[in-house]
């Protein structure tokens, strides 16, 4: 799993933070974290917003890392078993392709309702330049 999909963002979005207010808010007296508390933060806030939502989907298709150190078993005494893995289970090895199908479903409708209350709780918080 890497992170420079995510960095290269997120320095997309330190780029558009206006420089000019960083010096406003510097002649005025401001230190460094009022600064980056009241200027480059609010103008970060989308791009923080889509890592978010982007992190928490991806947490819920962690699937290779234990497929590889269990071999697809989930051992020891299925404590590595996450969703993924045991709807890979009932697909490929059980051939409960029903069942298989109706565990993705349930887990895209669990990741679609957090992603929901996601864009919901935070989009308040989320500052777009001019509204």
């Amino acid at each position: 799993m890497g992170v420079g999909n995510l960095m290269v963002i997120l320095l997309a979005g330190l780029q558009d933070v206006p420089v000019t207010l960083r010096e406003r808010a510097a002649s005025d007296g401001a230190g460094w974290l009022p600064r980056f508390r009241h200027v480059t933060l609010p103008y970060v806030s989308p791009h923080l917003l889509f890592a978010l939502v982007t992190g928490l989907i991806g947490g819920f298709q962690f699937f290779t890392p234990v497929f590889v150190m269990t071999g697809g078993t989930g051992s020891p005494a299925g404590s590595t078993l996450v969703s993924g893995l045991y709807l890979y289970q009932n697909a490929f090895p059980y051939f409960k392709v029903g069942y298989a199908s109706a565990i993705a479903w349930v887990l895209f409708a669990i990741v679609a309702a957090i992603t929901v209350a996601t864009f919901r709780l935070a989009g308040r918080r989320v500052y777009y330049g001019g509204r």
